[in-house]
């Protein structure tokens, strides 16, 4: 599986979720009401309610088990002559998976007078708005997927960091020799430019690695290579250069 289709695929899970949590309070509600003592009812609610995200969770985890592991690589923007890290789908998939989850939870339903079942709230307004925030939250997770976002680009003239709006452009000679240090774990790498001042403390910029599809040290190193030898920048985005880089980096 390629990793924009492990991308992707969450989407349909998205959906899953929404539909469960909206079947939960249509349906599985009720049931609860005749449960006793009302302490069981309220872990079998619990329990229900928590099985709306893991079940689409743990389901998209398994069909993308092979393209969950973070390479210690970069894909050739051939085109735009760069290096890039996509939005990984360890990180994609649970946290719109959460967000279909949620938008299952603004459908907003009631209990039907004198009956133990549960309907739509036909209170004025709340149909339109129990349609609308799903259909909002929907078509913005399929934009975010479909546009890879968050994602790193590396070019000749420097780092573009491109989060979810908003984007951010780092030239490679703003950026202190000497550094990052490889982070431990999966934890952030963080970039030291210099000061905005002479003679001030460097300025740092964060680089969220865990919501990308590369390994943290492999980009700190990277980084670290291409601030300390110009003399590659010009390169990048080529599949000879990427094979240059994993061997000097290995």
């Amino acid at each position: 599986m390629s990793l924009r289709a492990a991308r992707l695929l969450s989407w349909p899970f998205v959906v899953a979720a929404l539909v469960l949590r909206v079947c939960l309070e249509l349906w599985f509600k009720p049931v609860t009401w005749r449960i006793d003592p009302s302490g069981v009812a309220f872990l079998a609610w619990a329990a229900a309610l928590a099985a709306c995200f893991l079940v689409p969770w743990v389901g998209h985890a398994l069909l993308t088990r092979g393209v969950r592991q973070r390479p210690a690589t970069w894909e050739v923007a051939v085109g735009s002559k760069s290096f890039v890290a996509s939005a990984s789908p360890r990180w994609t998939g649970p946290w719109s998976i959460l967000l279909g989850w949620l938008a299952g939870g603004a459908v907003l339903t009631e209990r039907v007078p004198g009956e133990e079942r549960v309907r739509l709230a036909e209170i004025p307004g709340t149909v339109a708005m129990s349609i609308a925030i799903p259909a909002v939250v929907l078509a913005g997770t399929a934009a975010v997927l479909l546009l890879n976002r968050p994602r790193l680009t590396l070019a000749p003239n420097g780092i573009t960091k491109q989060g979810l709006t908003r984007r951010t452009f780092l030239r490679w000679d703003r950026l202190l020799p000497g550094g990052p240090p490889p982070p431990r774990g999966t934890a952030n790498v963080t970039l030291q430019r210099h000061p905005a001042t002479p003679g001030g403390p460097p300025v740092p910029s964060l680089l969220p690695t865990v919501s990308l599809h590369v390994d943290p040290a492999f980009l700190a190193d990277t980084i670290r290579h291409y601030v300390e030898h110009p003399e590659h920048r010009s390169a990048i985005g080529t599949r000879h250069e990427l094979d240059r880089l994993r061997e000097a980096l290995t």
